[in-house]
């Protein structure tokens, strides 16, 4: 009986190690994970010949340096990054999954078939991402802080001791 379990155990024990090699096989395909509007650094063993984005409406990038590359989220999906050194060699070819998270002090509203984000750090003001209603964007696309209405967030339920979600429901609803 302990021959028969420990021929079963060394049987698993291969399978195993088989399985783990198969998925560090797969992964020599790299997979560049970039949040949107965010920037992730792409330090080069060596010089960049030509950098080419598949789709720069969804990642884009700008070269720092003939080893750096700076890969920056500007939309949602995915698309592929191909570097290639200056005698025409493949030193990166990788897909770039380009998504988005909700900050730490974010909240984001739906009504109906609208949607509008918000950033709550130290108070709610209006931060629009890719994804919310075009008229929220429009209303708030490239404001600085004097036009953007600060001045507002003290007459808002947030000053009143109010939550952010009490602050941004009332901007939703116009109760400003």
């Amino acid at each position: 009986m302990k021959t028969s379990l420990r021929a079963t155990l060394a049987s698993f024990a291969g399978l195993v190690a088989t399985a783990a090699l198969s998925l560090s096989a797969s992964a020599s395909d790299p997979i560049y994970r970039v949040d949107l509007n965010k920037t992730q650094i792409l330090r080069l063993p060596a010089a960049a010949g030509s950098v080419i984005v598949g789709n720069p409406s969804i990642a884009d990038v700008t070269i720092h340096s003939p080893n750096m590359i700076f890969v920056v989220g500007r939309g949602y999906g995915e698309t592929n990054l191909v570097i290639l050194d200056r005698n025409g060699g493949t030193m990166v070819d990788a897909d770039i999954q380009v998504t988005a998270i909700t900050p730490t002090n974010g909240i984001r509203l739906f009504n109906a078939s609208s949607r509008r984000s918000y950033s709550c750090s130290p108070y709610c003001q209006p931060s629009p991402v890719l994804g919310d209603s075009a008229d929220f964007v429009g209303a708030n696309a490239g404001q600085t802080p004097e036009s953007s209405g600060v001045g507002a967030i003290f007459d808002s339920p947030l000053a009143a001791g109010g939550s952010p979600f009490d602050a941004a429901q009332s901007e939703l609803s116009g109760d400003q």
